[in-house]
């Protein structure tokens, strides 16, 4: 009888080794600046180890040297992407501490959006963050930039509405948020501009955020509804509308005929008597 050992599939998303010289950094970030590259040119699914050797002008065995497979490649690149948004987020509320909340939710959107700055990039890492089991770091990066969301609204509870459910908003607005951030980076029509889609979205999540009087386009749209109504023709008396409204048709008798309404003149039709 033979038995057959079952052996466990290799894990392709691990780093082997940390480089720690200058010169095997230096050839680690050519390999991960020429994963990114080729990302942006064919995608992940006609990424190739040798692809990312003959661009970054390196062997290949030095990229299995340093990595498992082209899933810890982009694996390594969703990290160094995680820990870019964790500082600028962080940058972000420091600067905007004291600015009004539409301006700081512009600029924390401008953060998600914006990193990393290549809309086809973004599009890559984002659709394979499970080929790259990098699930935990994304969760991880979002609870933080979540809690430090929470931190800013709870500072600034005395702007936000009386009756704002601060738990409820936050459940609702966190994932709509990312889902929203994705489309507007990589997803939009190609006749939707970026800006105005992050407008869109600040707009809405000022809307669930502020009171109506607070609300950046409160202000915005005063002068344009004023400036309409100031070209409009005064309204109508009532009894001038009464007027303007077609007589309605009556017939009446009178001296053997029929008095017929049409178009608020009134004629008189008299009977033909038969022979």
């Amino acid at each position: 009888m033979t038995y057959h050992r079952r052996v466990p599939p290799r894990d392709r998303t691990r780093r082997r080794i940390v480089p720690t010289q200058a010169r095997a950094r230096a050839s680690v970030d050519a390999i991960l600046t020429a994963t990114e590259q080729l990302l942006r040119e064919r995608g992940y699914a006609r990424l190739t180890t040798n692809h990312i050797a003959a661009r970054a002008g390196v062997n290949v065995a030095l990229v299995y040297r340093y990595f498992a497979g082209k899933e810890a490649i982009v694996g390594a690149l969703i990290d160094r992407v995680a820990d870019a948004t964790a500082s600028a987020l962080q940058a972000v509320l420091t600067t905007h501490a004291r600015s009004r909340l539409p301006v700081a939710v512009r600029a924390i959107v401008d953060v998600l959006v914006g990193t990393p700055s290549v809309p086809a990039l973004h599009r890559e890492l984002t659709e394979h963050v499970d080929a790259a089991h990098r699930r935990v770091v994304v969760r991880d990066i979002r609870a933080a930039a979540a809690a430090r969301f929470r931190e800013l609204l709870v500072a600034r509870r005395a702007e936000l509405r009386p009756d704002a459910d601060l738990d409820a908003l936050l459940f609702v607005l966190e994932p709509a948020i990312e889902a929203a951030t994705n489309a507007a980076a990589f997803y939009r029509p190609a006749d939707l501009s970026l800006d105005r889609a992050v407008t869109a979205l600040c707009d809405v999540i000022t809307r669930a955020l502020l009171p109506v009087e607070d609300r950046p386009d409160r202000g915005a749209s005063r002068p344009r509804d004023r400036a309409e109504t100031a070209t409009r023709p005064p309204p109508r008396r009532r009894q001038d509308r009464r007027r303007a409204r077609p007589l309605l048709a009556r017939s009446a008798r009178r001296d053997g005929g029929r008095d017929r309404a049409r178009g608020g003149r009134v004629r008189t039709v008299r009977r033909r008597r038969r022979p």
